[in-house]
C-alpha cells in the first residue's frame, strides 16, 4: 500500500512524516512538538495528540509505534 501525498510531505519532505504531529512527546529533530502558538494566539499552549482528535481518530493508530510514527 503506497501512502497518499500530503502538503507536509511535498513542502518539506525531509521535515515531516506522513503521520507528523500524532505524538507531540516525540521532538522533531529541530524543535519541540510539546507546545504550539495558534495563529491569532499570542500564547503557546500544549499540543494535543492527535492534533486534539483522539477522541475520533486513535483508533487509527491501535498498535502503531507512535514513538517510531510521530
Amino acid at each position: 500500500m503506497t501512502q497518499p501525498d500530503t502538503t507536509w510531505n511535498f513542502v518539506g519532505p525531509g521535515e515531516y512524516g506522513f503521520y507528523a504531529n500524532v505524538n507531540p512527546a516525540v521532538d522533531h529533530p529541530r524543535w519541540s512538538q510539546a507546545t504550539e502558538r495558534r495563529i491569532g494566539e499570542f500564547r503557546r499552549r500544549e499540543t494535543l495528540p492527535f492534533n486534539g482528535y483522539g477522541e475520533w481518530v486513535a483508533d487509527m493508530y491501535r498498535g502503531m509505534d507512535l514513538k517510531r510514527f510521530y
